[in-house]
């Protein structure tokens, strides 16, 4: 009897141990993302009110909102009667993250681009440290049907001094300007912070390139 409980035990741990053989495999060649459920649906999501803005500058004012689903966000873009037109995941990076800004400019003469300034969030763990970033959303032939977005640099920052036991923090100033620098007829975004910056391309079809 002894022997047989034995030989169960032993195969037993065996399939556990090639079942988690597998899963870690999965995870380390991005499989188990392929293999998630295409029903798959979030425990919480809780939505921002809406902010409303002339996307495709028809005279009709569409909206903007941030998702967040089980502690991740994502940008949604609805429609002048509501329905969501576009939906796109941030990067989350601390607690608190959100928009604190977005403006919409022309980029071309079919595109314009709507800039999300996006905190990221903070974290505690060690140190307080948190940071943003720029995200480029274009619309092409002011279409709701033809968006994209970009992910644009980081450009602020604050973190606590570990060497300090009273809280100081450090800022990247930054500047955010969308001019046509090189005269061709397409504005360009230039990203300044400190004594650095960032010029970024519209190229086409959506896609911009960094100088």
């Amino acid at each position: 009897m002894r022997i047989i409980i034995c030989f169960a035990l032993c195969c037993l741990s065996l399939t556990v141990s090639s079942q988690d053989e597998r899963y870690y495999r999965d995870i380390f060649t991005g499989d188990i993302n392929k293999n998630l459920k295409k029903d798959f649906k979030y425990k919480v999501e809780v939505m921002s009110p809406k902010y409303m803005i002339d996307l495709t500058r028809d005279g009709v004012e569409d909206s903007l909102q941030v998702v967040k689903k089980d502690g991740v966000d994502f940008i949604r873009i609805n429609n002048s009667h509501g329905k969501s037109m576009f939906e796109q995941k941030l990067e989350v990076k601390g607690k608190r993250s959100r928009i604190f800004k977005a403006h919409l400019r022309k980029v071309s003469s079919s595109a314009d681009v709507l800039v999300l300034h996006y905190y990221e969030g903070h974290n505690e763990a060690a140190i307080f440290e948190g940071s943003a970033r720029l995200y480029f959303v274009t619309i092409r032939g002011r279409s709701l049907k033809k968006i994209s977005m970009t992910k644009g640099p980081f450009f602020w920052s604050e973190r606590e001094s570990a060497a300090d036991k009273y809280f100081k923090y450090w800022r990247k100033r930054y500047q955010v300007n969308i001019l046509d620098y090189n005269k061709d007829g397409i504005n360009e975004i230039s990203v300044s912070f400190n004594k650095s910056s960032q010029v970024y391309f519209y190229l086409s079809d959506g896609a911009w390139s960094k100088l």
